[in-house]
């Protein structure tokens, strides 16, 4: 019976380097993402963050020339994955727009999207600590939000063509609107530590997204206000 060709040891040893590597770049990723939601970027700490990853400062510095791209590289890492799963693809995939951010905005309330309201959002803490001081952390942040704004506003648009989202709204105006009351919301949630406040405003966040819909289409989707 024929053999499959041997493996040079040589290379089972840089294939266990390689995912060594990786599992330690992971790891310091996740734990400066950590770090940094729960203090902010300047106040971050490396000792705080090496310790949390399990990592030595050799390690740290093999994968990251400092700081800086630590913490930049962790931002994209997490923030990215996070629009993808949570807005980006649902809105790719949505049937119907409103029922869809309707849905998106339920998670929030059920806690299962930012759960602990003592830290807020990071990609608003982000923008308000960084915008103004660094100019990578501002340009990735902005293209964050030009790609949320323009996700909302294709699936609206779609929903448009398919009779289910008014035409006399502008997409993109609504996408914008959106927006600006999903980060004002959640923003006040923080500063109040309590989620009183976003009941309020996401009752009339519901409100608003199921008067973009069509008089034949005027069903008011899953929920009319906020699950109770």
């Amino acid at each position: 019976m024929a053999q499959g060709p041997k493996t040079n040891p040589a290379e089972k040893s840089e294939d266990a380097r390689q995912i060594r590597g990786e599992r330690t770049r992971q790891a310091l990723l996740e734990a400066a993402f950590d770090e940094i939601h729960h203090h902010g970027y300047r106040a971050a700490s490396l000792t705080d963050i090496l310790k949390a990853a399990g990592c030595t400062k050799g390690s740290l510095y093999h994968h990251f020339p400092d700081k800086h791209a630590l913490g930049l590289a962790a931002i994209v890492d997490n923030i990215d994955r996070f629009m993808e799963t949570n807005w980006l693809q649902p809105l790719a995939e949505a049937d119907n727009p409103i029922d869809t951010l309707l849905g998106i905005l339920q998670k929030h309330v059920d806690g299962e999207i930012f759960s602990d309201v003592r830290l807020g959002c990071p990609l608003q803490n982000l923008s308000q600590e960084m915008s103004g001081l660094d100019e990578d952390f501002r340009t990735y942040l902005n293209g964050v939000h030009a790609g949320w704004r323009t996700a909302i506003a294709d699936a609206l648009h779609i929903g448009q063509t398919k009779g289910q989202v008014r035409d006399d709204i502008s997409p993109d105006a609504a996408a914008t609107m959106i927006i600006a009351t999903h980060q004002g919301t959640v923003g006040l949630i923080k500063t109040a530590q309590s989620t009183d406040v976003g009941g309020l405003s996401f009752e009339a966040f519901y409100q608003y997204l199921n008067s973009l819909r069509t008089t034949d289409n005027s069903q008011s989707g899953p929920k009319e206000g906020l699950a109770s």
